[in-house]
């Protein structure tokens, strides 16, 4: 089985040393409105260590890449100009075999610690490799007819009202997404998968429109989370699944409720849902579910 010999198989234990310089450069690619202020490392940022990295189980291959699910899980915040040490990890392997021939799903895992060895950082991801199409569709190439749509926050918790089960913490439209909003991120991120960038090769996967970076919108959802830590509440872990691509055009809604509050376990807990949208036009109430996950808060 093709990635099954890579089962287990880690890459060296890499350090690194994150700079204001580099979070300021790499904030360049979020929107300016989901921007973070860059004396603070982004929830997402760890996600560029990847394309610092030789990943053995990834090269030298004919697959189109696409991103499955992501988990970033943090024991504390990391600082600027602390010494990190990242290693991945290839923990599954799986076959599926579908209408479009064989798909391999990488499940990697990145753990980082501090120069004590204490744990900094979890993070998971699921890698979707598939075959390349023998006959990939063609789209006409055209604009999209919808409006190009500005940021608007629907609303936002005021880090004052009470946090209960039932609460919206964040419900916000994140606008239309823009050809240079993809370039601006890949740029930022080293991120330089051809679907994001190359019509045609968005059109292999089955798609019309280059598809948006998953980290891209992650990357804006987690930043606003951060804001909204107080010195009670940390952001500890944020997850998503990527059911549907968003594309180019596409106008997309985020919505973050409090699920549940948990004060009894060993690290007290406040769990949301998340989900993001892709909505139809500025004016109509139909929407599709492209992510959904899970946001996890420490009570301090």
């Amino acid at each position: 089985m093709l990635y099954q010999e890579w089962l287990g198989t880690s890459t060296p234990i890499h350090n690194v040393i994150i700079t204001k310089e580099q979070i300021t450069q790499f904030l360049q690619g979020i929107p300016e409105s989901f921007r973070s202020d860059a004396s603070r490392i982004p929830f997402t940022y760890p996600i560029v260590l990847w394309q610092n990295t030789s990943v053995p189980w990834l090269e030298n291959h004919d697959k189109i890449v696409i991103h499955g699910q992501q988990t970033f899980k943090y024991e504390r915040e990391i600082k600027c100009n602390e010494e990190l040490f990242y290693q991945i990890h290839l923990a599954n392997v799986r076959e599926v075999k579908g209408s479009k021939g064989v798909m391999y799903l990488l499940d990697c895992v990145m753990n980082v610690k501090d120069t004590l060895e204490q744990p900094v950082l979890l993070s998971n991801t699921t890698l979707l490799l598939l075959d390349k199409p023998d006959n990939p569709l063609h789209f006409p190439r055209s604009e999209r007819e919808k409006p190009l749509l500005l940021p608007r926050i629907h609303h936002i918790w005021n880090k004052k009202s009470t946090l209960s089960p039932g609460t919206t913490l964040f419900d916000a439209q994140i606008g239309t997404i823009t050809g240079d909003m993809l370039y601006a991120y890949a740029i930022a991120s080293n991120d330089n998968n051809a679907i994001h960038l190359d019509e045609q090769k968005a059109n292999e996967v089955g798609v019309p429109h280059r598809i948006a970076q998953g980290m891209l919108i992650l990357g804006m959802i987690g930043n606003v989370l951060q804001v909204l830590q107080t010195d009670d509440l940390m952001l500890g872990s944020l997850q998503c699944r990527f059911h549907v691509p968003i594309m180019e055009g596409d106008t997309v809604r985020v919505v973050v409720l409090i699920q549940s509050k948990l004060l009894t376990v060993e690290r007290p807990n406040m769990d949301c849902t998340l989900e993001v949208f892709i909505e139809n036009s500025a004016n109509s109430k139909q929407s599709s579910l492209a992510y959904s996950g899970s946001v996890v808060y420490y009570l301090i």
